[in-house]
């Protein structure tokens, strides 16, 4: 249920992206690479071991904070993906 729930907070976040005028390169970058990482554990049963994946609800957040000042209705999105990543140990 928590990788479904997942799976819906990324394509949300995807949608706003696609209405949202600017991202700077950097942050759609660090967003790219968080989703790639997040489809990664999704697709394994086991979480890897891997130090970047430990630290994915870490780098969510991170990004939501960077998000709030510039793109406000996407921070929600992203905080509530960094709580859910944290929940499932990720």
């Amino acid at each position: 249920m928590q990788k479904e729930n997942l799976k819906s907070l990324l394509k949300q976040l995807h949608e706003g992206l696609l209405n949202t005028e600017h991202v700077d390169d950097e942050v759609k970058g660090l967003l790219t690479k968080l989703n790639e990482d997040i489809h990664q554990v999704l697709s394994n049963d086991d979480t890897p071991d891997d130090p970047i994946y430990s630290a994915l609800s870490e780098r969510s957040q991170a990004l939501s904070a960077r998000f709030a000042a510039q793109h406000p209705k996407l921070e929600p999105v992203l905080r509530e993906l960094g709580g859910m990543l944290e929940k499932m140990g990720v």
